[in-house]
C-alpha cells in the first residue's frame, strides 16, 4: 500500500506543479507590449519555466492548459485578450508552439544540469515557435518570408533568450 499512496501523492504533487505553471502564464501573458503584429510577452518566460520546472508531459499538459483556458474566452493571452480568434487568427501558431517549446525544453532539462546545453535547448524550443509561428503568420497574413521575420522574429530573439535564461536561473533556486 505505501507504494501506492506515494505514486498518488506524486501524481497529485506533479499536477499540482503543472497547475501552477499554468496559473503563472495566465498571469504573465497578459502582460504584454505591442510592438507591430506580434507583442513582447511575459508567456514566453512563464512557457520556459514549466518546461524547465516539469517533466516533459506535464509541462506540455500545463502549456495546453493554458491555451484551453484562453480558448475558452479567459482574458490570458497577450493584452489580455482571449477567445478561439486569437489562438487561430494571425499569430496563432506561435501560441500553438507552447506546449511543444515547454515539452523541448523540459527533455533538454530532464538529460542534463549543464546550463550551456540548457540554454541551447532554449534556442531550439525559440526555433520551434519562430517556425510554426512565422509560417502560420505567413499563411495567415500573405506576407513574405523577409517582412515576416523582420515583424515576428528578430526583434524577439534576444529578449526570448534573456526571458529563457531567466527561467532556467528561476528554476535552478525554486528546485
Amino acid at each position: 500500500m505505501p507504494t501506492q499512496f506515494s505514486s498518488s501523492a506524486s501524481t497529485v504533487r506533479g499536477l499540482t506543479r503543472a497547475a501552477l505553471c499554468t496559473a503563472c502564464a495566465c498571469l504573465l501573458a497578459p502582460v504584454s507590449i505591442p510592438i507591430g503584429p506580434v507583442s513582447l510577452t511575459l508567456g514566453v518566460f512563464a512557457i520556459l519555466l514549466a518546461g524547465a520546472l516539469l517533466p516533459p508531459a506535464l509541462a506540455a499538459l500545463s502549456a495546453c492548459a493554458y491555451l484551453l483556458l484562453g480558448f475558452a474566452g479567459l482574458p490570458v493571452f497577450a493584452g489580455f485578450a482571449a477567445g478561439p480568434g486569437v489562438l487561430f487568427g494571425m499569430t496563432g501558431g506561435y501560441l500553438l508552439a507552447y506546449p511543444i517549446m515547454a515539452w523541448l525544453l523540459s527533455m533538454v532539462c530532464e538529460k542534463t544540469r549543464s546550463r550551456g546545453v540548457r540554454m541551447a535547448g532554449v534556442a531550439l524550443a525559440n526555433l520551434c515557435c519562430y517556425l510554426l509561428g512565422t509560417a502560420w503568420f505567413m499563411a495567415a497574413t500573405g506576407m513574405g518570408l523577409w517582412a515576416s521575420l523582420s515583424a515576428c522574429v528578430i526583434p524577439f530573439i534576444l529578449p526570448d533568450l534573456a526571458k529563457g535564461w531567466c527561467a532556467l536561473w528561476l528554476a535552478e533556486r525554486l528546485r
